[in-house]
């Protein structure tokens, strides 16, 4: 069975990192202050993976994003996730080419379904993550789209049916409604997932402690939990939430 994974996302807009709450964003310093202030490539031998996302993509930023990526990159030893403005498959191709091992796709996965296939095809399922962003705190949650050009609203049930069958690796599972609210993850959500949807489910949304994680990572559908919380989770933050899951008993890879 493989590991559990306990995972980092960096948000970028405009050469800035940011902070979010519920998915409104504030801006806390570019990639010099990261390392200046947090240290990143030190804590970032805690997580087992690094997802940073272009959240307010403008294509004559990509140049500085892509070498915002590249600053950070060479100095992480595990797999970096890149996401943000994957329009096609060669906006794809240049997030692999600057050194992504998996792409993170948010609209694309309704508005061109069959390119999803498409990359996942050329580069294999793994390398593709499904970005679901949901609503609601009880039944029924239901996925939220970003664009008036957005499906009608739809159950979330149906949406990650139609979602697993494009070939992904993965499904990063975004609760809105606690994004950064400390408020712990929404666990009951698992139950919102079909039992044919058979792709390995990340959750995020609502880590603020180190206590957040655990009953996350115990669920034996969730694969990983994501969290984007610089303040709680720099200096030791990190270290320290991974020294506690092992010793819990989570099933996490162990590094000498």
């Amino acid at each position: 069975m493989p590991k559990k994974r306990l995972i980092f996302v960096l948000l970028y807009r405009g050469g800035q990192f940011c902070i979010s709450r519920n998915f409104r964003l504030q801006s806390v310093g570019s990639a010099d202050w990261l390392a200046r202030n947090y240290g990143f490539a030190k804590v970032s031998r805690f997580i087992d993976e690094l997802v940073i996302l272009n959240a307010d993509p403008d294509p004559a930023d990509q140049e500085k994003f892509l070498g915002t990526v590249a600053s950070i990159a060479t100095e992480v030893f595990v797999p970096v996730a890149l996401g943000g403005g994957i329009r096609s498959l060669h906006d794809a191709e240049v997030y692999f080419q600057h050194g992504a091992d998996k792409v993170v796709i948010n609209t694309l996965l309704w508005r061109k379904p069959d390119v999803v296939r498409q990359i996942a095809s050329v580069y294999g399922e793994q390398a593709v993550v499904a970005s679901v962003d949901y609503t609601g705190l009880a039944t029924p949650r239901t996925p939220c789209f970003r664009s008036a050009e957005a499906p009608a609203a739809r159950d979330l049930a149906d949406w990650l049916r139609d979602v697993a069958t494009l070939g992904v690796g993965e499904i990063l599972l975004n609760s809105v409604d606690r994004d950064g609210t400390g408020m712990t993850l929404d666990l009951d959500v698992i139950a919102t997932i079909p039992a044919e949807v058979q792709v390995p489910v990340v959750l995020s949304g609502g880590v603020g402690r180190n206590d957040h994680l655990g009953p996350g990572l115990a669920l034996p559908r969730v694969s990983g939990v994501a969290t984007s919380n610089l303040f709680a989770f720099m200096g030791e933050g990190l270290s320290s939430a991974r020294a506690k899951l092992i010793a819990a008993g989570i099933d996490m890879a162990v590094w000498v």
